[in-house]
């Protein structure tokens, strides 16, 4: 069996519903999981979600779940359980294969290329960027991601194997304690560990694949186009698979990306239609609704636990803080 998996608090349902029907239609031999990071609300009809399976992160079996619930914020507490997800589908559904994919993605195409890269690797990693970026003063810039990651870790596909199963164990020793989003002292939630995994593990493939987790932060090397119904990467020789809309506020949809400043070069008629259809499904899946309710594990930090941040790398994180 093969299986994508998210993971979202309650307010990001809208999106992970989104990716699950881009999922239903373009990928139908995976199953598709959302691991809620929240406690189920009595708000929520979750009976929408019935082509899909939910599972409450508190149920996953993590050893220290309720001492990372207390460090972590919320952000960090998501991206914090990731492979802790992995491992407890790898041991629950019989999967050979599993996928991770942020809530905020969304399929275009088949993983055929992914399955093909499986075939001799165990794990493969996107770069956040793979051509040069002009230094012209917009967001991002390449050394940006010297602090967030060389990898983008909103996409992450494995398959079962006892190298996966040691870097997955890895990984979530490094998360348990250590996931916190403070660049300044040399950590960014779940990213910055993956710079090491192609040096630390083997069969670790690096898919430069343009049409594979493009995102405002990889604007500037991937053009757009639709052909035909069907949207291409550059040309017409590179399908979009999927699309990272990270930092996209539905209430201000004329803001494409509320921190890539980049973006605003490359908006034309079909990068507006393509948000705007995304949009429109966010507000078929309740988002107006969802977006308010707040987390059952967001808490408020407490007193003196916030660092000092020098105000450079506060407009870091200010920029870059979606960057999952």
């Amino acid at each position: 069996m093969k299986t994508i998996f998210t993971i979202c608090s309650n307010n990001y349902l809208a999106q992970a519903k989104t990716l699950g029907d881009s999922v239903l239609k373009y990928a139908k031999d995976y199953k598709f999981i959302i691991i809620l990071c929240d406690k189920f609300s009595e708000c929520i009809d979750y009976s929408i979600y019935k082509n899909f399976k939910l599972i409450e992160a508190q149920n996953l079996g993590i050893k220290n779940f309720n001492n990372m619930v207390e460090d972590y914020d919320i952000v960090e507490l998501n991206t914090s359980i990731k492979p802790f997800s992995f491992q407890y589908i790898y041991d629950n559904f019989n999967s050979d294969t599993v996928i991770y994919l942020d809530p905020d993605t969304c399929l275009f195409n088949s993983l055929d290329i992914i399955d093909s890269d499986l075939k001799d690797s165990d794990m493969v990693l996107t770069p956040h960027i793979c051509t040069p970026i002009n230094d012209d003063g917009l967001y991002p810039q390449e050394n940006l991601f010297t602090n967030y990651g060389m990898f983008n870790l909103g996409f992450l596909a494995t398959k079962k194997s006892n190298e996966t199963k040691k870097m997955l164990s890895w990984w979530k020793e490094r998360l348990t304690k250590n996931c916190k989003n403070d660049v300044a002292n040399g950590t960014f939630v779940d990213q910055l560990p993956m710079n090491y995994t192609p040096l630390f593990f083997k069969n670790v493939k690096i898919n430069t694949n343009p049409g594979l987790n493009a995102a405002p932060w990889n604007i500037h090397e991937r053009k757009l186009k639709l052909i035909n119904g069907k949207y291409f990467i550059n040309n017409n020789k590179t399908p979009l698979v999927f699309w990272h809309f990270s930092s996209y506020n539905p209430s201000t949809p004329e803001q494409l990306s509320k921190w890539y400043t980049r973006m605003e070069q490359y908006k034309d008629e079909c990068l507006i239609n393509f948000y705007n259809s995304y949009m429109q499904s966010l507000f078929s899946n309740n988002w107006k609704r969802l977006y308010k309710i707040p987390c059952a594990y967001n808490k408020k930090h407490k007193p003196g636990q916030n660092k000092k941040i020098t105000g450079k790398i506060l407009n870091y994180f200010k920029i870059l803080r979606c960057i999952k």
